[in-house]
């Protein structure tokens, strides 16, 4: 179990659905500080958090996840002087927007990236950094394909590549950084606006889905928070239908035996 009580957390995402009610939780959790990172600034919904636990400490700061990564440092730097430390990172900021593939890349995948490999330094005990984990909050879709966002879909994918590349030993054995994900379902918050098909063909089920049976926010921020406190390194959760299963990982591709027993070899051997 990966107990909560006295960690500094820091949520980068929009402090709205599915992030303020997972946020609530955090907060009944006894951590010490919450760091919410975001595009817009929400001060009724911060007063909210901090009226849960007052003695937590709560930061914001107004944040593009789009941003180069020259900038976001500059932002970090300013986060630890507030946070001292970091033992959680969560990455929720979302985006569906199957006419601007761009900004939904961007958004879902090249920015969440980016803001892994900013705060990594901080947190790597080969760095100073006393260790923790990194929770990347993505989508059903990214374990699955949705003919209907296929954009989406893809970045969400990319989120699932990149977390279970990230936790393996190689890093994990010597950064003590944990990764894991946990994708979402379909919940009130993503489907309660107007969403475009990839493709017209697709259109009516987008339209469709608008009205659709979906579990509520504040039960998806439960399982979200109840996710981290089971994780284990490289971890993916399934949040959906008011429950939380773990994903049974598979591997595709294996390698043939003379390349990696290359890839595991030493420079001294290599040189025999």
């Amino acid at each position: 179990m990966f107990d909560l009580t006295g960690k500094h957390v820091c949520y980068v995402a929009d402090c709205g659905g599915i992030a303020l009610e997972t946020s609530k939780i955090l907060m009944t959790k006894n951590i010490a500080k919450l760091a919410i990172l975001q595009s817009v600034e929400n001060p009724q919904a911060i007063a909210q958090l901090q009226s849960i636990k007052p003695s937590t400490q709560i930061f914001f700061w107004t944040y593009d996840v789009t941003m180069a990564r020259e900038e976001m440092k500059q932002y970090f730097d300013e986060v630890m002087v507030q946070m001292d430390y970091i033992d959680v990172l969560i990455n929720g900021a979302t985006l569906c927007d199957e006419n601007n593939i761009a900004a939904t890349i961007n958004t879902n995948l090249t920015g969440m990236m980016n803001t892994v490999a900013t705060v990594l330094p901080y947190m790597d005990r080969k760095m100073g950094g006393s260790g923790g984990l990194i929770v990347n909050v993505t989508s059903v879709i990214g374990l699955d394909p949705s003919p209907v966002f296929c954009a989406y879909s893809a970045s969400k994918f990319g989120v699932i590549g990149f977390t279970r590349s990230l936790a393996d030993p190689l890093y994990y054995s010597q950064n003590g950084v944990a990764v894991m994900a946990v994708c979402c379902g379909p919940t009130r918050v993503f489907v309660d606006r107007e969403l475009k098909a990839f493709l017209e063909y697709g259109q009516s089920f987008a339209d469709r889905l608008r009205h659709a049976p979906c579990q509520p926010t504040s039960v998806c921020g439960q399982n979200i928070v109840t996710a981290i406190e089971k994780s284990e390194n490289g971890q993916i959760w399934i949040a959906d239908k008011g429950g939380l299963e773990l994903v049974k990982l598979h591997w595709y591709w294996h390698m043939a035996d003379q390349f990696l027993n290359y890839m595991q070899s030493n420079d001294e051997d290599d040189r025999d």
